[in-house]
């Protein structure tokens, strides 16, 4: 009888370290994968100081760096969307532990999120490099000074709906969302969910762009704050989720 009714928990914690063990795997990667297009975009076009840069720098640059920027683009492209996976992932193990109320806002943000990224990475990738290559073919200054114009209106567009709505805002609202689910529930750790809230906090201070403040100090900061927390996060449920099929085996032992 004790065997039948074993049965039961040891799945459950099975099923657990497996959900732990993708999320943290998940996690980690999503801590790690951002350092390829800092270092290949930094390389090239000094990103992400450069994304300032008016049209007669940043275009010519660009062609000059298009294989790599590309590259760069799309793992920072892959990156915004493994976001979402991610943070479903641990919503995934979370509500494996715990019922999360908020559960659906969570995963709706971190989706909005990975969209509106996604929106303004694609203009590095189609849109940027077509108008670098006019812009070169061209020696009149009149279509140069109208392909700057239309240069800057769709980067400042498009780092609008990346930068600060896919981040400062819709990031952080997934990863608070997450973090004040877990000071309520106990689904993990309270430091993660504290080091959680303090990173969303970091990230959304960056809003102040839309006011018209400098924000580039910000952004280094709650960016590299939210790679700890993943990265942070990741190590935990890979060291958990290896030790719960053993804690199963014995409870099914006993």
């Amino acid at each position: 009888m004790n065997s039948v009714h074993s049965t039961a928990p040891t799945t459950a914690s099975t099923a657990s370290a497996s959900a732990a063990r993708w999320a943290g795997a998940a996690s980690i990667l999503q801590g790690l994968i951002l350092f390829v297009p800092m270092i290949v975009l930094g390389g090239a076009i000094n990103w992400p100081e450069s994304l300032s840069d008016p049209a007669d720098i940043a275009l010519p640059r660009l062609l000059e760096n298009e294989g790599a920027v590309r590259f760069g683009y799309i793992v920072y492209l892959v990156y915004s969307i493994l976001f979402a996976v991610t943070m479903i992932l641990l919503l995934r193990y979370a509500q494996s532990r715990a019922v999360i109320a908020l559960g659906a806002l969570i995963a709706g943000f971190a989706a909005v999120s990975a969209l509106a990224r996604s929106i303004g990475i694609v203009r590095w990738l189609v849109p940027a490099p077509e108008l670098a290559e006019a812009y070169v073919a061209t020696s009149n200054e009149n279509e140069r000074v109208a392909i700057s114009v239309v240069f800057d209106s769709m980067n400042a567009y498009g780092g609008t709906i990346g930068e600060v709505l896919g981040v400062s805002i819709f990031a952080a609202l997934s990863i608070g969302l997450l973090a004040i689910a877990v000071l309520r529930t106990r689904a993990f750790p309270r430091w993660i969910g504290a080091f959680g809230l303090i990173a969303a906090l970091g990230v959304l201070a960056t809003t102040v762009e839309l006011a018209g403040e400098d924000a580039s100090s910000l952004i280094f900061f709650g960016t590299t704050l939210v790679q700890l927390w993943f990265l942070a996060v990741g190590i935990w449920l890979l060291l958990r989720g290896s030790r719960q099929p053993r804690l199963a085996a014995g409870e099914s032992v006993n």
